[in-house]
């Protein structure tokens, strides 16, 4: 939304080639089903209104925004009238996409906390309760690609980041019931890392999806193993489940050093919005970091 003369040219197709959904938008607060809002202005006045900007609803999507001046202050005072973040011109597409999707994550995971905190009867399993196993898991993941990207920089070496979907996995609760779910899960866990090598890290990443650390393994090689893999699982069989279906994996890869990665969140953000790309693919379904 906001002035269409402002917008960067490219910006539709480098938003769509990255897997994002675009619709048009004229009031910022009634679409709390969307997950964010890009809003192009020319540049920010006094009388830019703060309600542009700033939700007063919980839950609504966040708002980027977009300038077209190359004002430097421009993106403070958008963020001081409420934006969640704000790009000056020359905007880079890969750097907007990448913190485009990194609001929409923090966007799901607040609606999903606060969801969850609304619920009284979350039951807690007798092993440890499932939010606290996937905080050990990500704390894992993130503690490691810390350690790769520091690593990386300092001896001028490489490693991918890959995000690993199956759309089997979202519906096998459904399918199967939540024990044999679980399980199900546990196994393609299980071969994930039998077939990888001992550097390289498999941790979950949501419920269908399986986040990949291969140290020293440049965009070619994590792409082999990404097809590798897929193979792997769709030949052996599943408790409750004979097969896992070949056409329904999907794959994003990140591969540093990338000239849109500055921090490790710069990843994960690139890394998920790859994935949404090959999503919206057919074949090998694999999109790659621009």
């Amino acid at each position: 939304m906001g002035d269409a003369s402002a917008r960067p040219e490219g910006l539709e197709r480098a938003l769509t080639r990255a897997g994002f959904h675009l619709v048009e938008q004229e009031d910022p607060h009634t679409c709390p089903e969307l997950d964010a809002i890009v809003i192009t202005l020319r540049g920010i006045t006094n009388g830019t209104p703060a309600s542009l900007f700033a939700s007063p609803q919980r839950g609504m999507p966040p708002r980027i925004v977009l300038l077209a001046s190359a004002d430097p202050d421009g993106p403070a005072d958008a963020l001081a009238l409420g934006a969640a973040d704000a790009l000056a011109a020359p905007i880079h597409f890969p750097e907007l996409c990448a913190r485009l999707s990194t609001r929409i994550q923090e966007h799901r995971a607040s609606s999903a906390n606060g969801a969850a905190s609304n619920d009284s009867d979350v039951q807690q399993l007798a092993e440890g309760s499932p939010k606290s196993r996937d905080t050990e898991e990500s704390d894992i993941l993130e503690s490691r690609v810390r350690e790769e990207f520091a690593r990386a920089r300092r001896y001028s070496l490489s490693f991918s980041l890959i995000l690993l979907g199956v759309d089997d996995l979202s519906t096998s609760e459904e399918r199967m019931g939540t024990e044999a779910a679980a399980r199900l899960r546990t196994e393609v866990a299980r071969t994930l890392r039998k077939e990888l090598r001992a550097p390289d890290l498999v941790a979950a990443f949501s419920p269908a999806e399986f986040a990949i650390v291969l140290p020293e393994t440049g965009e070619s090689g994590a792409r082999q193993s990404v097809l590798r893999l897929r193979e792997r699982l769709t030949s052996l069989p599943f408790e409750g489940d004979p097969r896992l279906e070949p056409t329904r994996f999907s794959a994003g890869i990140v591969t540093y050093p990338h000239p849109a990665a500055h921090e490790t969140d710069d990843l994960f953000a690139m890394a998920a919005a790859a994935l949404m790309r090959g999503r919206a693919q057919a074949g090998e379904r694999i999109g790659v970091a621009m």
